[in-house]
């Protein structure tokens, strides 16, 4: 079974690289980072990931970015989308469930799952 592929979006650099570098060494399939959701979009499109994890900074779910992912969901039905909260240790998988984020575990296992 091939790794999934992910793309990651931060608010933080540090966040995102941190990230990136976590996935890679559990064997997922990192696609790219980005703090800009613009070029974000365009790269995702572009890519065309199994899975978008946006860092979440509390402020997310009102936002452009939140809506153009929602439609890019619908457009590729297999794109699912973690929002990963780091003030509320939650992971979100848009459309699906909320889990409680303990460790760096549970989200490679959230990104395995979706």
């Amino acid at each position: 079974m091939n790794p999934p592929r992910v793309y990651v979006i931060c608010v933080n650099r540090l966040v995102c690289e941190v990230v990136h570098l976590l996935l890679r060494r559990e064997g997922v399939d990192s696609l790219g980072i980005e703090t800009d959701p613009e070029t974000a979009l365009i790269q995702i499109r572009a890519l065309n990931p199994d899975i978008v994890l946006v860092e979440d900074d509390g402020d997310q779910s009102e936002t452009g970015l939140m809506k153009a992912l929602a439609r890019l969901t619908y457009e590729n039905e297999h794109l699912r989308i973690i929002r990963l909260s780091l003030t509320d240790e939650a992971l979100h998988i848009y459309h699906q469930e909320q889990r409680r984020l303990v460790n760096t575990q549970d989200l490679v296992a959230a990104i395995r799952a979706a």
